[in-house]
This record gives C-alpha cells, sequence and structure tokens, in this order.
C-alpha cells in the first residue's frame, strides 16, 4: 500500500482507545485540537510528527557531531593539549556535564580518554561554549575560527540554542509539527555547512528530510 494511503487508513474505535491510552489524552491533545475533534485525523497528525522528528534527528546528529569535533580539534590546537576540557574554567552547567561524560566512559570501564569523554559530553555543553560566558575565555581566542570570518557569536549561540531546543523536544517526545521545521531544517544544514561544506553537502543528500517535507500533512 503506498505511504499516503497508509497514513490516511482509518482506525477503529478500538484502536483509538488503545493508542489514546498508550500516549495518554495529554499528549494527543494538542492534535485532537488541530484535528477539531476527529480522533483518526488526530492520530494521523501524530504520526506525521513522529515522521518529522524522526527525519530531522539524523540532521541534528549532522550538526551535533560536526560542531563538537570542530570544538574541539580548536581548542586542542590552541591549547596545545588534548584534554584541554581539565586546563580551561568551565561554569557549573559545563562542569557536570564534564563529570558526568568522564563517569559514563569510567563506568563502562575503559580508559577516561579525550575522545571517549568528548563523545559523552551532551550538546548543550557544545551549545553554551558558544554563550556570552566563554566569549572572552574561549571565543575570542579560539572559536572564532570554527566558524566564517565575520561571525556574529550572539546570533551563532542564538541558532544554536534554538536548535537544541529542537533536538531536546524530539529527544522527549514532544510536538514539533507546529514549528516552522522547512525552516529550521535550513538553518541546520546552513550551521553544517559554516564549518565544513563537504560534510553539509553529504548530510544534505543523504537525509530523509527533504522527502518527508514534502510529503501530505495527513
Amino acid at each position: 500500500m503506498p505511504e499516503n494511503q497508509e497514513n490516511n487508513k482509518a482506525y477503529s474505535a478500538d484502536q483509538i482507545a488503545a493508542i489514546e491510552r498508550s500516549l495518554s489524552p495529554n499528549r494527543l491533545n494538542h492534535y485532537l485540537l488541530e484535528a477539531k475533534g476527529d480522533k483518526n485525523l488526530a492520530i494521523r497528525l501524530y504520526e506525521r510528527n513522529t515522521e518529522l522528528s524522526e527525519a530531522l534527528y539524523g540532521v541534528i546528529q549532522g550538526l551535533e557531531v560536526t560542531l563538537r569535533n570542530a570544538i574541539h580539534r580548536s581548542l586542542q590546537k590552541g591549547l596545545n593539549v588534548e584534554d584541554w576540557y581539565d586546563q580551561i574554567q568551565l561554569e557549573e552547567p559545563e562542569t557536570e556535564a564534564l563529570v558526568q561524560a568522564k563517569k559514563a566512559v569510567a563506568d563502562a570501564k575503559k580508559p577516561v580518554t579525550a575522545p571517549r569523554v568528548i563523545a559523552k559530553i551532551n550538546f548543550g555543553f557544545w551549545v553554551r561554549l558558544t554563550a556570552s560566558t566563554y566569549e572572552k575565555r574561549l571565543w575570542v581566542p579560539h572559536l572564532h575560527k570554527v566558524f566564517p570570518v565575520r561571525m556574529v557569536r550572539s546570533l551563532l549561540y542564538k541558532r544554536l540554542h534554538n536548535i537544541k531546543d529542537l533536538r531536546n523536544k524530539i529527544a522527549h517526545h514532544e510536538r514539533i509539527s507546529s514549528r516552522d521545521t522547512n525552516r529550521e531544517y535550513e538553518e541546520i544544514l546552513e550551521t553544517i555547512r559554516w564549518i565544513c561544506p563537504i560534510t553539509y553537502e553529504w548530510v544534505k543528500s543523504t537525509n530523509r528530510f527533504e522527502k518527508i517535507r514534502l510529503r501530505p500533512r495527513s
């Protein structure tokens, strides 16, 4: 059966009741309001949200990995040490994220090396390194080199913070279909391109969002 026909199928009353119970009426309510009380349509809108979330998560993953590795290389080179995170003054949220990353590596009974620690640090850590708090400490001497000339740090931070918010909503299975996901998709890709044009082309040509966003909403 073609995907668009599958998405438009009708659910039985028993199926609707079971799905609503599993998702919780509160979670389904946003979609029910959009569907003007039509529970079949509300479930299809939920499915559409899941489809968009799955497709966008892979694009965000491309940015997250590219960003953290670019920052890691920049600070390694600038500070001339592999474990640069132990050589700089970090604020409390970043210190805690670093502690948790090291603990995760140690709990896996692996040597606590820089590559393993970097891979375990959460996305929020990397975003916050571009905040005003670290402008003189990190941005001016090192991190501006990761991005194009004349990049405005405050605008970059705002962009990354918005992407982090989108990522977290997807990770917690929240509604993103009410957002301007087409614009956000383009912004994620653009941010990857700022760091590495070749990686940008790769992510753009291999992700599913290009096709997903062209499909009917229900």
